[in-house]
């Protein structure tokens, strides 16, 4: 099968769904390729967006803080 043909078949999947087969598509190249270490969930976990929540923010701060604290010396 090619692209070609399953790209009707992917087009209609969910958003959900599509990041599923994404995901199972990783692991497959994951598995070929050797890599040992497993990937952080499995391919029928469902996506749970609350579980990055927040995930930047921290970051953001710390680059906003360090910002502020270079500022101070500028004239």
């Amino acid at each position: 099968m090619t692209i070609t043909e399953l790209m009707p078949a992917v087009t209609s999947l969910s958003h959900a769904d599509k990041l599923r087969l994404v995901q199972i598509v990783l692991q497959q190249l994951a598995q070929e390729k050797g890599v040992s270490e497993p990937l952080t969930s499995s391919p029928t976990d469902a996506f749970d967006p609350r579980r990055y929540f927040g995930a930047g923010r921290s970051s953001r701060q710390a680059v906003d803080d360090y910002l502020e604290s270079t500022r101070e010396g500028w004239s």
